[in-house]
């Protein structure tokens, strides 16, 4: 079977979340005896990343996304190649439209929800609000966010609809990380449940990588991510603010850099003054996540949270605000981590102290995290992958 990856950016596994995913789906594929392809659709946002990938890469002609030019040779592409199934990894995306336009190929379209369907519809208020930074402009700049945030929420909310509507009768599935998220797809635009599927991502590590290093756990809290509004990082500092004199023999390390720049001076600002924190920057987090023993979740939304899988590979007993529907499938509140209440800082500093104050009760959880969290190896993710690629000849 002739497998058929789409996106707008190559998938290079250290750059970003979905490159991650579909490169060790890959290479589980591969090693199964399926043949598999990347094509890609360049837009304004894609970077062409270098890197000896193992499916070979094509990119389509046009910037234009729906030009004939581009209809014609994803057509030719799917001939050529015999494709079975496309994997739609840009399902909550504009360029879907022509991902799953197969003419009249017999080819099946997966479209793939990678984040919430609603993407930062119900916390747009928590991007539109805050100073990006302290100059007289942004500051004239948010005021005029704010008159038009009506306006704004309801185009967000109109494009949603729209996509939803194009997309859902044109794919043949519709992939989510978590059954949880079917809810939002009716709720946008019901009438597909049939369509509906959930497959988790797959763990990032494998059990030899994570066993070829010999880390000894410290007394250290974690916090891994991306410098940006939906990650909350500030609210991380802020929780460690509260608690760092009660504990100086604990250290506080943020692994993440900028999308922009004011973040890394906003969060800095807040911990001057902190002995035990550490900011390293751009890093691989896994020598981090395997030294920690708490690993800190500030988001207010995710798709799935891989940070929290691989944290909890790496035997870092997560905490997390239960602020997105995925976060139940990864950890059972009281056994392999802490669901936090949206978004208590009161209750996010309570839980770090008993896990802090009590070594029994973090190594009881991280040996539940650690255990918990092989079902979601690549090769269990891989066997459901099956199952619905068996759906797709069905559908023949």
């Amino acid at each position: 079977m002739n497998i058929l990856f789409v996106y707008i950016t190559p998938f290079h596994p250290n750059k970003g979340g979905i490159g991650r995913v579909t490169h060790e789906l890959t290479l589980e594929l591969i090693r199964r005896g399926y043949k598999v392809y990347y094509l890609i659709y360049r837009c304004g946002i894609t970077v062409m990343h270098e890197y000896n990938y193992p499916a070979p890469l094509t990119y389509l002609p046009s910037e234009e996304c729906l030009s004939k030019e581009n209809i014609e040779a994803y057509h030719r592409y799917l001939r050529e190649n015999k494709i079975d199934i496309v994997i739609n990894q840009s399902g909550n995306f504009s360029d879907s439209q022509l991902w799953v336009n197969t003419g009249n190929l017999p080819v099946k379209v997966i479209s793939v929800i990678h984040t919430t369907p609603w993407v930062s519809y119900k916390h747009l208020w928590k991007e539109i609000y805050p100073l990006r930074n302290n100059s007289k402009i942004e500051k004239f700049k948010r005021i005029a966010r704010i008159l038009l945030y009506p306006k704004i929420k309801y185009e967000f909310r109109r494009s949603r609809i729209e996509h939803y509507k194009k997309m859902l009768p044109a794919t043949d599935y519709v992939c989510t990380l978590s059954k949880n998220y079917f809810s939002d797809i009716d709720e946008i635009c019901p009438g597909y449940r049939e369509k509906y599927r959930a497959i988790p991502n797959p763990n990032s590590y494998s059990s030899e990588k994570i066993g070829s290093y010999h880390i000894e756990k410290k007394k250290q809290v974690l916090w891994v991510g991306l410098f940006c509004t939906e990650k909350n990082p500030t609210m991380a500092v802020k929780i460690w603010k509260r608690l760092y004199r009660d504990y100086p023999e604990w250290e506080f390390v943020i692994v993440g850099y900028n999308k922009n720049g004011h973040w890394r001076e906003r969060m800095e600002s807040l911990a001057k003054g902190i002995p035990n924190i550490r900011f390293v920057g751009y890093q691989d987090p896994l020598p981090y996540q395997l030294e920690s023993s708490i690993f800190c979740l500030t988001s207010s939304y995710e798709g799935w949270g891989m940070v929290l899988t691989e944290a909890m590979q790496c035997g870092a007993v997560p905490v997390a605000f239960n602020s997105f529907a995925s976060v139940t499938d990864i950890i059972d509140d009281g056994r392999n981590g802490v669901l936090i209440k949206p978004f208590s800082i009161k209750q996010y500093e309570k839980a770090l102290r008993e896990l802090m104050d009590s070594p029994d009760l973090l190594n009881r959880m991280s040996k539940y995290a650690q255990q918990d969290i092989k079902r979601y190896s690549v090769e269990n993710v891989v066997d459901l992958w099956e199952a619905l690629f068996k759906e797709c000849r069905i559908l023949k």
